[in-house]
């Protein structure tokens, strides 16, 4: 596996491939891997010539510092990790390469479906999480790009800029890995205090119960389940908790509870924000 670390020599190498007609696909990551990540470099591979990965923890997409200082930076045994998925180029860049005019952000318009849930709590942070993916995106000149499903709205964002931007990729969401207790693979999973983390598999098997008796309930008492269930774990705050359509995360209304649907949710436990959302219609 090559490890680059500058934009130049990464040009140099999707050149070489693009000329001799190899198809890429693109793994975008802020490193600290897991196997929520590995999963999606086992697609990349399975369907394209070349799995092309990323570690760079981009400052643009955060709004708390406390949240970009504490996030977990591993790269020696995510290159380990990388090594044994037959990934064939790391790129692990510094802030100063992808941002050598500074740390600013674009915008991008998108159709508003970057304001709500994370939008709404995490002001800012599409615009960064957009900036860095058009980037990567123009670097590497992937053909597809994968992105995990846990991460819904960031996967509906991407989609949408690509496709307004008319960027000649494909945008790929791939399954929600999860721990043996249902809890969704993240790399702040790490962070959790010990008693938090025995307790965070309640946030799936709450989601679970709301899917179970969603077609029994209404949209009000299915959201007021959950929140409920959320009370009742120790040191937990919740942000949000919505059901919404699975297309666009719109939020949905009574009128539509028979359309394709996502349960969405944001908590804390401790101070680790996890997030997370199931399909309510499968």
């Amino acid at each position: 596996m090559k490890v680059i670390r500058n934009k130049k020599e990464l040009s140099e190498y999707v050149s070489k491939w693009k000329k001799n007609g190899l198809k890429i696909g693109f793994v975008p990551t802020m490193g600290a891997l897991h196997s929520g990540h590995l999963s999606l470099i086992d697609a990349a591979k399975s369907e394209c010539q070349i799995a092309v990965c990323s570690v760079f923890v981009n400052p643009t997409q955060f709004n708390n510092s406390n949240d970009l200082s504490s996030y977990p930076a591993t790269l020696d045994e995510d290159k380990k990790l990388l090594e044994k998925h037959s990934c064939d180029l790391l790129f692990a860049p510094s802030p100063q390469e992808m941002y050598p005019e500074g740390l600013k952000s674009q915008s991008y318009s998108l159709g508003g479906i970057d304001m709500d849930l994370e939008g709404e709590m995490r002001p800012g942070h599409f615009d960064g999480v957009c900036t860095v993916v058009h980037k990567l995106l123009n670097l590497t000149k992937a053909d597809i790009a994968y992105f995990g499903e846990k991460d819904v709205q960031q996967l509906c964002v991407v989609t949408k800029m690509a496709k307004t931007l008319q960027l000649p990729v494909v945008i790929k969401g791939c399954p929600t890995i999860r721990e043996s207790d249902g809890l969704a693979k993240s790399s702040r999973n790490e962070l959790l205090a010990t008693q938090d983390r025995q307790s965070a598999g309640n946030i799936y098997k709450a989601m679970m119960t709301a899917k179970k008796n969603y077609s029994q309930k209404t949209l009000l008492e299915t959201i007021s389940q959950v929140k409920n269930d959320f009370l009742s774990m120790p040191n937990s705050k919740t942000d949000y908790v919505e059901i919404v359509h699975a297309a666009d995360l719109r939020l949905l209304t009574a009128k539509d509870k028979n359309q394709p649907a996502l349960l969405v949710v944001a908590l804390f436990l401790g101070e680790v924000r996890l997030i997370d959302n199931v399909n309510l219609n499968e």
